[in-house]
């Protein structure tokens, strides 16, 4: 069985319920994406340009 996702060409290792009918084959790359898609994501800041500094 192949994953669900067009792009992808690996073979599917899980049956994941997406919405109230539909359900996907996903690979485990796929599969990691879906059970972390709920995580919060902390935004990582850089530093400004010396750029902005110089036009201060």
């Amino acid at each position: 069985m192949q994953c669900s996702i067009s792009e992808c060409k690996l073979k599917a290792i899980q049956i994941v319920s997406v919405g109230f009918k539909e359900k996907r084959n996903l690979c485990k790359l796929h599969y990691d994406l879906f059970k972390n898609k709920d995580t919060v994501h902390a935004p990582s800041f850089s530093a400004a340009s010396k750029l902005y500094y110089l036009r201060i």
